[in-house]
């Protein structure tokens, strides 16, 4: 058997997006060992796994390829290959006229008059004190999701429980997406016995404040969340204590369109006329 580091690098996969197969019903390990929570591969779910990535090339989604790997109906599964030709078609017909129309604003001189930008609700609440497991890493924006695969990787090792999605605050003053400063943070369950390590560590946040709102949608236009925290916190009385930061709710490892990515954006304050 594999473990799943090393069927990740089988199947080219990141072990992220195997748990989260695991947790869709997609492509379950063989075996997990109940004391320390290791996932284990046999080396013929290679092929499987193979065939979730293709399905996923044509655009398949979870629910459809889960489907078909259920399904041994020839007769439907070719059915189904004519509605998702039929599908792109419509799509690569959109994309089409979408860049004819781009063609016909520059030959036209038409100025590109940006879109309403968008509303936020913004909720105050307190946030309890919680444990997290934090790495903070100079990186590639591109590599956001290896990093993170990595610290899961690390939180699995050390059978280290975790509660939630991954969340990072970014430290740069400017964007410098080739050579970022990001720290990356999980929460998970308290332990007695943790122990940091040269690249990571485990420590609280404290009680606090915090406004938040959600920002659904592509990560390109998430800085007018930002704005909309920022406003709202101008207007009330509040300032900042900690750095703000994003908890990734759905994203990449869902399989879904940007569109339906949802981040929530959050601003630890305290209120600056009781201060």
């Amino acid at each position: 058997m594999y473990t799943i580091s090393r069927f990740s690098q089988l199947c080219k996969m990141s072990a992220r997006m195997l748990r989260h197969y695991d947790k869709e019903d997609l492509l379950k390990p063989v075996h997990v060992d109940t004391t320390n929570g290791y996932r284990y591969y046999e080396k013929s779910q290679l092929e499987t796994a193979l065939r979730i990535k293709k399905l996923k090339e044509y655009r398949f989604s979870l629910p459809e390829i889960r489907i078909i790997l259920q399904t041994s109906d020839r007769e439907w599964f070719t059915g189904l290959i004519h509605s998702k030709i039929h599908e792109l078609s419509n799509e690569m017909n959109r994309y089409k006229q979408i860049i004819a129309e781009m063609q016909e604003m520059i030959e036209d001189k038409v100025d590109f008059i940006p879109g309403e930008r968008r509303s936020y609700d913004i909720l105050l609440g307190m946030r309890n004190e919680i444990r997290i497991l934090s790495q903070r890493v100079q990186m590639n924006m591109n590599d956001m999701d290896k990093h993170i695969d990595s610290l899961y990787e690390k939180a699995e090792e050390r059978n280290i429980h975790l509660l939630g999605t991954p969340s990072t605050i970014f430290h740069d003053e400017e964007y410098t997406p080739d050579h970022s400063d990001i720290e990356l943070m999980i929460p998970i369950v308290q332990r007695n016995d943790e122990e940091a390590s040269c690249d990571w560590e485990i420590k609280t946040l404290p009680q606090n404040f915090v406004a938040a709102t959600l920002h659904i949608g592509s990560y390109d236009d998430i800085g007018y969340a930002h704005i909309a925290l920022e406003e709202w916190i101008d207007s009330n009385g509040y300032v900042l204590n900690e750095p703000p930061y994003e908890t990734y709710l759905k994203g990449s490892e869902c399989d879904c369109p940007v569109e339906e990515y949802v981040t929530q954006v959050c601003f630890p304050v305290i209120n600056e006329t009781k201060s």
